[in-house]
């Protein structure tokens, strides 16, 4: 059952998820980001509509890495990282995890609302 949740930045949406895989969408509005976050497991990206651009943090540094439509990346374990949409239009991304993120998931469900 897919699930719906309204951020004040866009949508995230569960398609399906259990303690071995997770995957969804993120929508992002125009010039809107998520907050600096990071994951237990690597986190695949897909872009499927628009472009995201996304800040990777490291010892210090952060690289700036554009998924345009069709393009993927891996975000290791552990590494923080913020989605941003630079642009007018929205900004769809799936998100997939292999491994466990209930808690994650969990924690979607508490603090947002979820669309009916």
């Amino acid at each position: 059952m897919t699930e719906i949740y309204k951020l004040p930045q866009g949508k995230i949406i569960v398609s399906f998820s259990d303690e071995n895989q997770s995957m969804g969408l993120l929508e992002l509005n125009s010039h809107q980001e998520l907050e600096k976050h990071n994951r237990p497991i690597n986190e695949e990206l897909f872009q499927i509509s628009g472009s995201c651009l996304v800040k990777l943090y490291k010892n210090g540094l952060v690289e700036e890495v554009i998924l345009n439509e069709g393009e993927k990346l891996i975000i290791p374990a552990n590494q923080f990282h913020i989605h941003s949409n630079t642009l007018d239009d929205k900004s769809i991304t799936l998100w997939k995890f292999e491994g466990n993120v209930v808690d994650i998931i969990k924690n979607i469900r508490k603090n947002y609302n979820k669309n009916e």
